[in-house]
């Protein structure tokens, strides 16, 4: 059987990996970067990495101390060319969830012209797709990065990545994690390729078939019992129930069915409008099919507390095996919920790598196998 060889750039906790193992497609990594010293202790916990290339700086490899940017993109360079055919391995996909912040509104949305620079791992990107010309590509971002600039970016990057000289069909989707089984509304920017030529039919865009009713939300994965540091104090509880102050307003509501977007500093506590809180009222409910809603119980008062770092981890659809352990690392919680906030879910990439490899090449060959649960 061929095994799909996968390359995982800036892999997080392993999003894309967690959801590539949830496909009926045998997958093979051959390396991985992250440089957060945190999520990459989670990444290595999670997932068997021995004998994978830990890649590190990616621009170490992908940088020259004289760049020049052609038609808005990094222009050819020979020894650029020669590190990355030396120093990447060979894969047939490339996985990368790349730096978001600047795209995002916590990051003011400053795209490539950020002055710290993080918002331009995408040039990266395209030079290592340019020389390694793997078969497929999954990039996914936050969905500031689709409309930044008026969707200029976007065109931007899929033109050229479809380019005669990169020579890949590529198809740019805006996707809720919410309509593909994930507790969450969470809309992600993904942009998929197929090198050009090798299959009939176009790359169809990921269609949803999300549970309903009670298998949709987080009420099952919520802990029944959780330490009492994760409750709100009757001192900062008025604060974060709040419907905002001065300028700002927003409708404060917690035991949402389904989960807000979480983010990278959850663990910041911010008001009701904006994270996820429950009470312990609507964690010990019961579930009504006649009203289609969660029936708080009589029990817990008001006591309200925000989700554990396990809670955003299963609402991001990581599978429990998972959870247990990257929780096993000893990882303080702020980094635990940092982590969680930046991933991509698992089933969201299961769905986006359907699509993708619904089609296989001419002449590949590999057995399906049901998806991997993982022990």
């Amino acid at each position: 059987m061929s095994r799909i060889r996968a390359l995982d750039l800036f892999s997080g906790i392993g999003g894309f990996r967690a959801g590539a193992m949830m496909t009926e497609h045998e997958f093979e990594f051959v390396g991985y970067c992250e440089n957060d010293k945190y999520p990459l202790q989670g990444y290595q916990a999670m997932f068997p990495t021995m004998g994978e290339y830990d890649m590190g700086d990616i621009k170490a490899i992908t940088r020259t101390e004289d760049d020049v940017f052609s038609h808005d993109f990094l222009k050819p360079h020979s020894g650029r060319t020669k590190r990355i055919k030396s120093r990447v391995p060979d894969h047939d996909i490339l996985f990368a969830g790349f730096e978001c912040q600047a795209f995002s509104s916590m990051g003011k949305e400053m795209g490539v012209l950020d002055t710290l620079g993080r918002g331009d791992f995408i040039f990266d990107l395209v030079e290592i797709l340019r020389v390694k010309k793997p078969m497929w590509f999954v990039l996914e971002n936050v969905r500031g990065f689709y409309n930044h600039d008026s969707g200029f970016l976007r065109r931007a990057v899929c033109e050229h990545l479809g380019s005669r000289t990169l020579g890949y069909e590529v198809e740019c989707w805006l996707l809720d994690a919410k309509e593909f089984g994930v507790p969450q509304t969470r809309r992600r920017t993904f942009i998929v390729g197929r090198r050009r030529g090798v299959a009939t039919r176009a790359i169809a865009t990921p269609v949803g078939s999300p549970p309903e009713g009670y298998e949709s939300g987080v009420h099952a994965i919520l802990e029944r019992e959780v330490d009492d540091t994760y409750y709100l104090s009757d001192t900062i509880k008025p604060t974060i129930l709040s419907d905002g102050t001065g300028g700002w307003h927003a409708k404060s509501e917690i035991n949402q069915f389904i989960a807000r977007p979480l983010c990278k500093t959850m663990h910041k506590m911010h008001r009701a409008s904006q994270d996820n809180y429950y009470s312990d009222a609507f964690v010990n409910g019961s579930w009504s099919e006649e009203e289609g809603l969660i029936v708080e119980a009589n029990v817990g008062g008001d006591r309200i507390r925000r989700i554990t770092p396990r809670e955003a981890l299963r609402i991001q659809s990581f599978q429990e095996p998972f959870v247990e352990r990257l929780l096993s690392t000893g990882l303080s919680d702020t980094r635990l919920y940092m982590a969680a906030g930046n991933a991509v879910p698992p089933k969201l990439v299961a769905a986006v790598l359907g699509s993708l490899l619904e089609n296989m090449p001419e002449g590949w060959v590999e057995e399906p196998r049901a998806a991997t649960i993982v022990h």
